[in-house]
C-alpha cells in the first residue's frame, strides 16, 4: 500500500500570508513530510514555484480571488478528486473550512483547527465585527460574511476532529454541539542563539496587523508615555485600516524612541522576536496568539491587555496580564528596569514553551488522534 496522503487547504500559502494560521498549517505539513509522509497543500497561488515542491510538499494553486460566493469549491473538488487525500486539514474559520471538509472524499479524516476566538461561532464573529468595522463596510460585506461562515461551520459539524486552543474555546464549542480535542500552537525548536539574554538597550515589540480589534493605537500611546525611557518601541505589521497611517507616521516624528518597522513576512517575523526584550499584546480577544509563543521560545515575558488564554500568564508566570493602560505601562516600565526579572521571566517562559508548544510532539499526538479514528498512516 502507498503512503498516507495528506492535504492542506488554506486560502494563502504562507508566503503570501499576513497572519500566523497559515504559518501553523505550514509548519504541520513540512513535519509531515519530513516523517515520510505524502503531503500537499492547496491554497490561492496563480504562479506555481518551479518546481512545486517546497521542503517536501507539494503545492498546487488555486485561482486567486475566486468570488465570495464560489470561494474556489469547484476546482478544490477537482483537485481532490485527484489526489484522493487520506487526511485533509484546514485552519480558520472561512469558507476554504467548509470546502475542505465538504469535499473530501468519503474515506478521508478531516480535521478542522480552530484560530481566532470567535472561530465557530456566526453570532459572535458578527457582533465582534460590527465594534470594529465602519457601519456602511459592515453592511455592504453582512451577506458575503454570512454566506462564507454558514459554510464554515458546515463544514467544521461534519470535521471527523476539531481541535481548540485553549479550555474555554473548547467550552464555546461544546455549548454549540461539537466535540473538540486541545492541541496547542505548533513551534519548532528554537536554538540557544536566538534566545533572549536580556543585555543591552530594552526593545519592546509589538507585531499584529493593523486592525481595530488589535488595537494598535494603545501601543502608540504606551510609546509616548514611555518617552523618557532607555528603550525601543518597535511596532511591526501591514497597515490594514488606513486611520492608523498618520498617527504612526505622527508618532514616529515626535517620539524619539518609536520606530515602525513597516509589513514583515510571517516567515520572516521571526527575527525581530530575536530581538525583543519585552513583547507587548493589545488585542481585543484572541484564539491564542502565535505570537506569545515566539516570544516564550526566546525567552521574552508577554504583557497583555486583556488576552491571556486558560490563565497561562497568571499561573505560570509567563508574563503580566493588565486590565488597564495605565497598569500596562506601569509593567513596561519596571520591566525595562530589571534585566533579571526579565530573565528569570523569559527562562521559565521558555521552559514552558519547550514543554508546551514543540512541533514534533504536537505531530505525534496528531498522529494518535488520527490512528484513534482510523486512519492507517503508512510513512516512507
Amino acid at each position: 500500500m502507498g503512503r498516507t496522503s495528506f492535504l492542506f487547504v488554506t486560502q494563502y500559502h504562507v508566503s503570501r500570508a499576513t497572519g500566523g494560521a497559515e504559518q501553523q498549517c505550514w509548519l504541520l505539513a513540512t513535519e509531515f513530510a519530513r516523517r515520510g509522509y505524502d503531503v500537499h497543500y492547496a491554497s490561492e497561488m496563480n504562479r506555481l514555484p518551479h518546481p512545486n515542491l517546497v521542503e517536501g510538499v507539494e503545492l498546487h494553486g488555486l485561482p486567486e480571488d475566486p468570488p465570495w460566493w464560489t470561494g474556489n469549491r469547484l476546482p478544490l473538488r477537482q483537485l481532490m478528486d485527484k489526489l484522493r487525500p487520506d487526511v485533509v486539514y484546514n485552519k480558520v474559520f472561512n469558507i476554504y473550512a467548509g470546502h475542505a471538509m465538504l469535499e473530501a472524499p468519503p474515506h478521508a479524516a478531516t480535521v478542522w483547527a480552530a484560530a481566532a476566538s470567535g472561530d465557530g461561532l456566526v453570532w459572535r464573529y458578527l457582533a465582534e465585527a460590527w465594534t470594529i468595522h465602519p457601519p456602511v463596510g459592515f453592511l455592504k460585506r453582512l451577506p458575503e460574511v454570512l454566506y462564507t461562515r454558514f459554510v464554515a461551520l458546515k463544514g467544521v459539524r461534519k470535521a471527523s476532529l476539531v481541535l481548540a486552543q485553549h479550555r474555554a474555546q473548547q467550552e464555546q464549542f461544546r455549548r454549540i454541539g461539537i466535540e473538540s480535542v486541545i492541541l496547542r500552537n505548533s513551534h519548532p525548536p528554537v536554538g540557544q542563539t536566538e534566545v533572549q539574554t536580556h543585555e543591552g538597550t530594552p526593545t519592546v515589540l509589538w507585531v499584529g496587523s493593523m486592525k481595530r480589534w488589535k488595537r494598535p493605537e494603545l501601543f502608540i500611546e504606551l510609546a509616548r508615555r514611555c518617552e523618557d525611557l532607555p528603550a525601543t518601541f518597535l511596532m511591526i505589521g501591514k497597515i490594514w485600516d488606513m486611520h492608523y497611517r498618520a498617527p504612526i507616521e505622527k508618532t514616529g516624528l515626535e517620539v524619539k524612541n518609536f520606530r515602525y518597522g513597516g509589513f514583515v513576512p510571517v516567515r520572516e517575523v521571526q527575527k525581530y522576536f530575536c530581538e525583543a526584550h519585552v513583547f507587548i499584546s493589545t488585542s481585543v480577544s484572541e484564539g491564542f496568539p502565535n505570537t506569545f509563543v515566539h516570544a516564550w521560545a526566546r525567552g521574552v515575558p508577554v504583557v497583555s491587555l486583556d488576552v491571556d488564554p486558560d490563565n497561562l500568564l497568571e499561573e505560570h508566570g509567563l508574563g503580566v496580564k493588565v486590565s488597564s493602560l495605565d497598569r500596562m505601562e506601569a509593567e513596561v516600565r519596571s520591566l525595562v528596569a530589571d534585566p533579571e526579572r526579565r530573565r528569570t521571566i523569559g527562562t521559565r517562559a521558555r521552559s514552558f514553551a519547550i514543554r508546551e508548544f514543540d512541533l514534533e510532539a504536537n505531530v505525534d499526538r496528531l498522529e494518535g488522534l488520527l490512528a484513534d479514528r482510523g486512519v492507517k498512516l503508512r510513512a516512507e
